[in-house]
């Protein structure tokens, strides 16, 4: 019989456990050395895989942040589609990873390109993947990746004396190195939103947005194989930064004071949930209150949570549109999500039901086709601040009217 490893650490008094229960097989017998080995490149595979995951939402949101630039107003910003990075940035993706095991995989503190948005500036002129930067603007990089942002400041500054007065963008040279070889270019920057895109690594199917960031989960990503689906994901989650929707929720729990009495009350009505809850499902044949809940009612009614969400929804098939997507596929991804969660098709929560998010996407679209039909601007009804190129025909979107809303 095999030796009990827990009977060797404890007390001559407990020597009895000798007897407990070990493995019935051999297992092969692997060198920690042989381990050490394998491992790198089995981390690199997952920090290529972690990389591709972040390219794949970057590529898809690209089209719509250029397209509705209009629509974030004065939360715009202009993007040469590359993102520059080095080991600590991996590490802050692939959190849990060690230094010196990100600098096994190659990667040290000089800055690299992580990734190249497809169709972007820096992707027509060359740019890939693991190409060095050695000059931006008149700065030589020379491996300090505090010297970027330096030098696209510097770079912004002076474009931004360069193109006064005018409508062109001033291009940015750049120098970088791939492959041993040189990469001379001249970059000229888009006009997008101004967001930022993180893929966060959990496997949670959920997405989420604030101010200015929009957080895709890797769980999402793994459920929905479609790319167009997940781009109404994004398009949803971008409706909420354009529509000021966590400025507004912030405003409505400041005026109502539920920062004082929220808590308290919030801990009370999920008592009396949980409690009448239990008491439907025994003697009503119920499991929940679907739309009824007392947290469900403070969280709509006082923040208005679940009308941004349908805003959200509204906006996002205009994202879609003036993007060019594919407006039949729409719906969709709210029927994948019933399938993954029941309680997505009834009892309304923060979110709309099922049902009503892909009747109301339908009208939505159908909206959207009458205008293009008739030529109308792609602007949502309503829509209160000024969208360059179209006509200000609202009193909100007259000159001096204040585009920052809430």
């Amino acid at each position: 019989m095999k030796p009990c490893p827990v009977a060797l650490s404890v007390a001559s008094g407990l020597l009895a456990l000798a007897s407990c229960a070990t493995t019935s097989t051999t297992y092969p017998d692997i060198s920690k050395a042989s381990i050490e080995a394998r491992t790198p490149a089995i981390q690199a595979g997952l920090v290529d895989a972690i990389l591709a995951r972040q390219s794949r939402v970057e590529d898809l949101a690209w089209p719509l942040l250029v397209a509705n630039a209009g629509l974030c107003h004065d939360r715009v910003r202009q993007a040469f589609g590359l993102t520059v990075g080095n080991a600590a940035s991996i590490r802050a993706m692939a959190d849990g990873l060690t230094a010196s095991q990100v600098e096994a995989i190659g990667y040290t503190e000089a800055p690299v390109v992580l990734s190249v948005i497809a169709g972007s500036p820096a992707h027509v002129a060359g740019i890939r993947p693991g190409a060095v930067p050695v000059t931006i603007g008149e700065t030589d990089i020379d491996g300090q990746i505090s010297r970027i942002g330096e030098a696209l400041a510097a770079g912004a500054d002076t474009r931004a004396e360069a193109a006064s007065g005018k409508d062109a963008a001033t291009p940015l040279d750049v120098v970088f190195e791939q492959d041993g070889d040189r990469i001379a270019a001249s970059l000229v920057p888009v006009t997008v939103c101004g967001v930022t895109l993180k893929v966060r690594e959990t496997d949670t199917v959920n997405a989420s947005a604030n101010t200015a960031t929009l957080n895709i989960n890797r769980g999402l990503l793994m459920a929905l194989e479609d790319d167009r689906d997940v781009s109404l994901v994004i398009a949803h989650e971008l409706g909420h930064v354009i529509g000021r929707h966590v400025p507004k929720l912030e405003r409505n729990a400041a005026v109502s004071g539920i920062y004082v009495w929220g808590v308290p009350v919030a801990l009370g009505a999920g008592l009396v949930d949980l409690t009448v809850g239990r008491a439907m499902k025994r003697f009503g044949g119920s499991e929940s209150l679907p739309g009824a809940s007392f947290l469900t009612s403070i969280q709509n009614r006082v923040l208005g949570v679940r009308e941004f969400e349908r805003e959200a929804d509204y906006l996002s098939v205009y994202i879609t549109a003036r993007a060019g997507g594919d407006l039949d596929r729409l719906e969709h991804v709210f029927e994948a999500f019933s399938t993954l969660s029941a309680r997505s098709t009834y009892g309304e929560r923060s979110h709309p039901v099922t049902a009503d998010r892909m009747l109301a996407i339908a009208a939505a679209r159908e909206e959207v086709r009458a205008k293009q039909a008739s030529g109308a601007p792609l602007v949502p009804e309503g829509w209160p601040w000024p969208v360059p190129g179209t006509p200000a025909e609202a009193p909100e979107n007259q000159a001096g009217a204040d585009p920052r809303g809430a």
